[in-house]
């Protein structure tokens, strides 16, 4: 008998408490969600032309991995100028293969 009072305090207690957690959180998300809605990503205030800058690096990256690819080379070391292009885009060991093999015939 003495369970069933002790069960509803706590039972309240709970109730009380969640309403508290929940009346706490809801404003502070809105808020968040309506600055970034406002102004955009944080990284467009800094960077305005990030999204076109990106998109002409990706066209550059295909057209040098079709003139790889276009190349009569081993498997490995196509392998590892395509590495070489992902990582660092301008190295020398890349630009020598691709400029003494661009040899243009009629």
């Amino acid at each position: 008998m003495n369970k069933v009072p002790f069960m509803i305090i706590f039972m309240g207690m709970c109730a009380f408490g969640a309403n508290d957690l929940l009346a706490q959180q809801g404003p502070q998300k809105e808020a968040e969600l309506g600055v970034e809605e406002e102004e955009g990503p944080m990284l467009f205030k800094f960077e305005p032309d990030y999204l076109a800058a990106e998109e002409a690096r990706r066209k550059e990256i295909l057209m040098t991995r079709a003139m790889i690819d276009s190349l009569d080379i081993s498997e490995g070391k196509r392998q590892k100028l395509i590495r070489d292009l992902y990582k660092n885009n301008g190295s020398k060991k890349l630009n020598k293969i691709l400029l003494a093999n661009n040899k243009f015939e009629e």
